[in-house]
């Protein structure tokens, strides 16, 4: 499910820019924010966009909504929490930078949500990652 996605950006070697991009806001008494982005070369945005969009929907995750024309796509994770269900919505933004295009994740759980900031880095790269050719 979604981590294959995680799967696609493990590498033992030096970090990549996606991890050095990573940032985390909140806590976890008050829900969490996670972000990062990186730049993929030789991409057009709106090929990225379709990309990502199909490795999602390949991981397990459902889209809420995407905007071509702007470049945005949101993820829905439906997770176990407090004995319910919750939704963990994953937002993606693509826009052009030189020849390629830059890819913004971000990623919001709520109060009390317990979740590796290792697996995030992981999984958030690897929706960039989805973008670039196979």
């Amino acid at each position: 499910m979604v981590a294959a996605l995680g799967l696609l950006a493990f590498d033992a070697s030096a970090q990549k820019a996606c991890e050095t991009n990573y940032t985390k806001t909140g806590s976890f008494f008050a829900g969490r924010t996670f972000t990062t982005w990186d730049v993929v070369p030789n991409v057009t945005p709106a090929d990225a966009l379709k990309r990502i969009q199909i490795e999602g929907v390949k991981s397990g995750l459902k889209v809420a909504s995407v905007d071509k024309d702007l470049g945005m796509l949101t993820l829905e994770q439906n997770v176990q929490f407090n004995g319910g269900q919750t939704t963990l919505p994953w937002n993606v933004l693509v826009e052009a930078e030189g020849k390629g295009s830059k890819i913004t994740v971000t990623k919001t759980t709520p109060a009390t949500y317990a979740t590796g900031e290792d697996f995030q880095k992981k999984s958030m790269c690897g929706v960039i990652e989805a973008a670039a050719p196979k």
